[in-house]
């Protein structure tokens, strides 16, 4: 059975130094935060990226299937920024997941991630419109498994590494948190960030005004961190640090988090 809970309206501004987007606060103007939550809510223009394969979801969450395949007893799994769930439902097939939480902004995602798990066997299942932060600030619960996709590149530097913070100690014993975004290669500016993203992105097979609308929300709302930035960040919070996928031209990573 799939709950969904509401714990609360995404807000629309408020005091952290994040940036707006699948969190809160702001880099941009706090009244920006509103078209923020308009792209997420229609989710059709970000499920077309992920049924096309175009940021490599189908690459990334093989091998996080292989990370939730080493488990052999029951696990509880964390979902911080989870949209429509389309890619960790098939990641998790095999594997002993006892319940899942996923988290977002974006109520019409939720929709979507019902949808996912209506023929999925997951006992128990809970999806929450929340941020992404306050989430994992505020859940009284510790899990196996915590994972942000995607999500963290909406924050400021500030809020990344106090999010590390916060995960490391939501973690059950023997937890992991499962970390994947795109990134800024050492030494690269946003700007050029920017430039060589809008390259990667001319290749989708979306239409133009699709790509269009996804260009836009990255140039007004993405401040990924440089790939040194977040490993020097995880491991002076306390984990050891495993890069388990690279792709996309270099636009994104994904490292396997584990506390020591």
């Amino acid at each position: 059975m799939v709950a969904v809970v509401q714990w609360s309206q995404c807000s629309s501004g408020g005091p952290r130094t994040g940036a707006v987007g699948r969190g809160r606060g702001t880099l941009a103007d706090v009244s920006s935060n509103d078209e923020v939550a308009i792209f997420f809510s229609n989710w059709q223009t970000y499920r077309g990226v992920i049924e096309t394969n175009s940021m490599e979801h189908i690459e990334v969450f093989a091998a996080v299937h292989s990370i939730l395949a080493r488990r052999t007893a029951p696990y509880t799994l964390f979902d911080l920024g989870c949209g429509d769930a389309a890619a960790i439902g098939p990641a998790m097939l095999g594997t002993p997941v006892q319940r899942y939480v996923g988290v977002d902004c974006a109520a019409g995602a939720l929709d979507f991630a019902r949808e996912t798990f209506a023929d999925r066997a997951v006992p128990e299942v809970s999806l929450i419109v929340d941020d992404l932060l306050q989430a994992v600030e505020t859940t009284p619960e510790h899990f196996d498994i915590i994972l942000a996709s995607f999500a963290l590149h909406h924050f400021s530097d500030a809020d990344k590494q106090r999010f590390l913070t916060v995960a490391r100690d939501k973690l059950a014993p023997g937890g992991e948190l499962i970390l994947i975004d795109v990134v800024r290669l050492d030494g690269q500016t946003r700007e050029e960030y920017l430039d060589r993203y809008r390259a990667f992105s001319s290749g989708w097979p979306l239409p133009q005004e699709t790509r269009d609308k996804i260009m836009a929300h990255v140039s007004g709302y993405d401040y990924p961190a440089e790939i040194s930035a977040e490993e020097t960040w995880a491991r002076d919070t306390g984990y050891t640090v495993e890069q388990f996928y690279r792709g996309a031209r270099d636009t994104q990573v994904g490292w396997l988090l584990t506390p020591r």
